[in-house]
């Protein structure tokens, strides 16, 4: 589904347990992993910037925690939408 910038699927994909990873301008990169364990359950956010894949980039320009749940995914949504126009802002400083 259609969230502003971001195509993302619906809850229920976080639900089974599936990872989603995206881009968008080539060099904003995020990935929205579900963790759900008997301590806790969250879904979350990791973003980065580069053309590297998530296992070796080197650093992380954010981190998020948000609720398992539909409306957590929709604070993702939020969280990321914030970064993505900071990243905006500042691509051109980066080199991107």
């Amino acid at each position: 589904m259609l969230h502003g910038y971001f195509d993302l699927p619906t809850f229920y994909f976080f639900e089974e347990k599936n990872i989603w990873t995206g881009s968008l301008y080539t060099n904003f990169n995020y990935r929205i992993t579900p963790i759900k364990s008997d301590e806790k359950k969250e879904l979350k956010v990791d973003v980065w910037y580069g053309t590297k894949c998530f296992d070796i980039t080197e650093e992380l320009v954010a981190q998020y925690s948000e609720e398992y749940s539909a409306e957590g995914l929709e604070a993702c949504i939020d969280d990321l939408t914030k970064e993505f126009e900071h990243f905006k802002e500042i691509r051109k400083e980066l080199g991107f």
